[in-house]
């Protein structure tokens, strides 16, 4: 999973350059000297010098099959081989910088055309198939720090042990063939593990303070992600903050995290590589990823092509701005200034802590009546420190249980607009908001039903989500009073003795094989291979995994 561990100097003369590398699939960085040629710019970007310590996120698209790089956006319009060749390479880079005249006389001897103030260096991890910044950061910046307290900038032994160290802990492993071997006791607890292995990838987020400062502007920006715009996120006074943010809206998507391997590059497309699609035949309920992929989750907003995804583009790639849809991070105040001359739809200024349009605001994004009671809820829930009510990962999946709640309605609205009558089980009488998509805001779903993300979720979904999620918005029937909405809903949920995800299972495979099933092509046969007798105890979400963990 580790492609390359690798030190970048800030030389007074060249600039920014490679001083070191140690890779698993690409020995050697200087042959032919055209591998990552922006890889120093990126891993020291600009506004680092202001900064004792920083960190920066970046990626990077490599050419398995012929072991090159893809820089820019001249290569990206002469490549000439298969994208689906193409992968995302993620960098995180620590980066810090030593006075030079806090350094021992035998290093100044030994590096004699040292002639600025300072000494500036970054240690950077490049990984394969999912960032894994948020599980290194610390280890990292211990690292770096022991590096430059040397007295020997030469020496790189640390290094060596670090790359041995990511390399025994981060590995790429099939799981599939090794769960067929496994007796359904321990089908199971792997699966445990898997899903307890995945919040490793939310640490060091800090959803409660994004929530707090930008308000109902986190969901105005996710909300431009599904409608696949172009949204800059600008900073030059925290370059921590510019990763931290991202990897934020990151994880409001669910199981999105698991699929960036295509998210760097503009060629590559996710029905190209993995098609046919084809929906799942097969539900375990105790398996968080056999969900996920029952409600056609994550959408790939960054899969598609002519989409991409970087945490942070240099100067030197600023041609890139002219694909269709992004999200990209920048430091640099001349990119900021032309947001307007490249169509950018959405620029959040994080330094100000302020979104702007430089295009005009359409009315796509305009945040419905119930779009800005869920903020509301999450807002005051957010008030309370001491309480999981309110915390980082409660706000991640109320935020995940908003889409499910947008897919669920599609997907009922599709039913109704093709049979003219509700599903088996649901009064349209009695609840008038089932399968109404107006409370998501009409322009937004017109435009998010126009989208490559959305085309491939209609084809990955299983048609009948609303047996296992509300089909309408998650704050209708909440109350607009001073108490949280969602605190009555998980209250109330005990005691209405709501059915289990066994039996919602059950009751969904049961109405499946009535004629009434909506099946746009062709008849497909589905089958429940549940593993667990029993979901446990879920005291905050009707999902098991939403659970408190005791």
């Amino acid at each position: 999973m580790i492609f390359a561990l690798c030190l970048v100097d800030f030389h007074h003369v060249r600039g920014p350059e490679v001083q070191w590398w140690k890779s698993n699939y690409h020995a050697d960085y200087n042959l032919h000297g055209k591998l990552f040629k922006n890889l120093s710019f990126q891993a020291l970007p600009d506004g680092s010098h202001l900064f004792e310590e920083t960190f920066s996120n970046f990626n990077l698209v490599y050419d398995f099959a012929n072991a090159v790089s893809l820089d820019d956006q001249l290569d990206f319009e002469q490549f000439t081989g298969n994208p689906n060749h193409l992968e995302t390479l993620f960098g995180c880079s620590c980066v810090r910088q030593v006075k030079t005249t806090d350094l021992s006389s035998e290093e100044l001897e030994r590096n004699k055309d040292i002639t600025r103030s300072i000494v500036q260096k970054a240690v950077v991890v490049i990984s394969r198939k999912q960032p894994i910044f948020t599980k290194i950061k610390e280890k990292l910046s211990i690292i770096t720090h022991s590096y430059f307290q040397q007295t020997n900038f030469t020496n790189t032994e640390l290094l060596e042990k670090l790359f041995d160290n990511l390399n025994g802990t981060f590995k790429l492993i099939e799981e599939e063939p090794m769960l067929k071997q496994q007796i359904p006791e321990e089908i199971t607890l792997l699966e445990n593990k898997k899903n307890e292995k995945e919040d490793e990838f939310f640490v060091n987020l800090n959803l409660r303070s994004i929530l707090s400062n930008y308000k109902s502007s986190i969901l105005i920006i996710l909300k431009a992600l599904l409608l696949e715009q172009r949204v800059l996120v600008y900073s030059n006074n925290n370059l921590e903050l510019l990763t931290q943010f991202q990897n934020n809206l990151i994880a409001l998507i669910p199981d999105l995290h698991h699929h960036l391997d295509l998210s760097g590059c503009p060629l590559s497309d996710y029905t190209e590589k993995h098609s046919p699609l084809t929906r799942p035949t097969s539900l375990k309920t105790n398996d968080r990823r056999s969900m996920v992929r029952f409600f056609g989750l994550p959408l790939h907003v960054f899969n598609t092509k002519g989409s991409f995804w970087n945490p942070y583009l240099p100067l030197q790639q600023f041609d890139e701005l002219h694909s269709e849809s992004f999200m990209v991070g920048c430091s640099n105040l001349l990119i900021l200034n032309q947001a307007s001359q490249h169509k950018i739809n959405v620029v959040v200024n994080l330094d100000s802590c302020q979104l702007s349009y430089p295009t005009g605001k359409p009315e796509a994004l305009l945040l419905s009546h119930y779009d800005k009671r869920f903020i509301q809820s999450l807002l005051h829930s957010s008030s309370n420190e001491d309480a999981f009510e309110g915390s980082d990962d409660y706000i991640r999946y109320q935020f995940e249980d908003y889409i499910r709640s947008l897919l669920a309605t599609t997907r009922f609205y599709q039913y109704m607009e093709r049979f003219k009558s509700p599903p088996p089980g649901f009064d349209v009488n009695a609840n008038k908001h089932y399968g109404n998509l107006k409370a998501f805001n009409d322009s937004f779903v017109d435009a998010w039903f126009k989208t490559k993300n959305f085309k491939i979720w209609d084809s990955l979904c299983d048609d009948f989500i609303f047996n296992f999620h509300d089909p309408l918005h998650i704050a209708i029937g909440s109350k607009e009073t001073t108490q949280s909405a969602f605190g009555n809903f998980f209250a109330n949920f005990n005691k209405q003795q709501q059915p289990t995800l066994v039996e919602r299972a059950n009751e969904y495979f049961l109405h499946s094989k009535k004629p009434q099933k909506f099946i746009p092509k062709e008849e497909q046969a589905t089958e429940v291979k549940d593993e667990s007798h029993s979901l446990g105890s879920t005291k905050k979400f009707t999902w098991g995994w939403g659970a408190l963990k005791s």
